[in-house]
């Protein structure tokens, strides 16, 4: 009986270890989106205007985050919180998001308005979520391209 429950517990043990490392996947960044004149399409995804979209691969895997490369952007606005009244966005955030874009054409003005929606992109800044709701613009995808973009 005790060599029949170790056996059980090692059993379980594998089982575990290995539903862990299924749900680790290894996936190469994907590339981001900057131009708003040339947003990247996918038949998994509809970027909404207020995302800055980013490739992903021709097959998707079910319960999968997929991730951008890392980028640098200039955040032009924070809120601590949004009055969805859009449903998935704010109207007065996606204004804002609208006439930043106005002066930045040739880069995408994106925003996280943190409104309820399954198929929303998610922002990290500085390695953690961000909380509330922002617009910025995209600065590029090293510190020197940021460097020169805000000059």
């Amino acid at each position: 009986m005790r060599k029949q429950n170790r056996l059980i517990r090692i059993i379980f043990a594998v089982l575990v270890a290995a539903l862990m490392t299924s749900a680790i996947v290894a996936q190469t960044p994907l590339k981001v989106c900057p131009d708003p004149a040339s947003p990247c399409k996918s038949k998994h995804k509809k970027f909404e205007t207020y995302d800055l979209p980013f490739t992903l691969p021709k097959t998707i895997k079910p319960n999968v985050t997929y991730q951008s490369t890392p980028f640098f952007a200039v955040i032009l606005k924070n809120w601590a919180d949004s009055d969805c009244d859009g449903g998935e966005y704010s109207t007065a955030i996606e204004r804002f998001r609208l006439q930043a874009q106005k002066s930045f054409p040739g880069r995408k003005a994106f925003a996280d308005n943190m409104c309820p929606d399954m198929g929303a992109l998610g922002y990290v800044i500085n390695g953690k979520p961000h909380v509330g709701a922002f617009v910025a613009v995209y600065a590029g995808e090293t510190q020197a391209d940021a460097d020169e973009f805000l000059a």
